[in-house]
């Protein structure tokens, strides 16, 4: 499959500034696909800086994919993907039912409030969904309302993880698992989800 890096750019960066240009140019033509890791922080204080009241930081933990969207964002409305077209960019361990409204929400907003700021204008009338769809991949282990909006997310843009070995990962559980989430899924897309898009 390759190696997998994971950018961990400084708080308070953007990923679309030109310190990064180097490393998306070399993952592009080494074909090695970058990693967003659920420790992927650039935002300040609040919930993410370790202040969580709850037990176990269950508001962090509840509230993850903020991070994930934020990135992504900035990497999709900064054009980034048009300068680097063959780049790919995952998103794994905040599991993925949240990208159905993050790719709404991502092209409404693009489409409705141009007039409002200067973000990058995409070429070809093309869309942030488009990017995500093309460039975007998730890795999830138990979501089981992410498989049910799949054909929204994108079956192509899935990867099934069982995280071993670590304590929340699906072991040794596995098979389990993957009965109850791909009960209902076609062979066809359970197999794509499974292996063959990582592969």
């Amino acid at each position: 499959i390759g190696a997998m890096i994971t950018a961990y750019p400084p708080k308070g960066k953007t990923y679309d500034v030109p310190r990064y240009d180097r490393l998306w140019a070399t993952a592009q033509d080494l074909d090695i696909p970058l990693s967003l890791h659920a420790e992927t922080q650039r935002f300040g204080a609040g919930m993410f800086d370790g202040s969580d009241p709850y037990p176990r930081g269950i508001m962090t933990l509840t509230n993850m994919d903020f991070i994930v969207r934020s990135t992504l964002t900035d990497i999709i409305l900064s054009g980034l993907f048009e300068r680097y077209p063959k780049l790919q960019i995952g998103s794994v361990e905040y599991e993925v039912a949240w990208a159905a409204h993050f790719i709404d929400r991502l092209d409404y907003n693009y489409m409705q409030r141009t007039t409002r700021h200067s973000w990058h204008r995409f070429s070809n009338d093309a869309l942030p969904s488009d990017f995500f769809h093309s460039n975007v991949f998730i890795g999830f282990q138990e979501d089981h309302l992410g498989i049910r909006l799949r054909d929204v997310i994108g079956v192509d843009n899935l990867q099934w993880g069982s995280d071993y070995p670590h304590p929340d990962g699906t072991f040794p559980h596995t098979q389990e698992v993957l009965d109850r989430l791909f009960k209902d899924v076609p062979e066809d897309e359970k197999a794509k989800i499974m292996g063959g898009n990582a592969a």
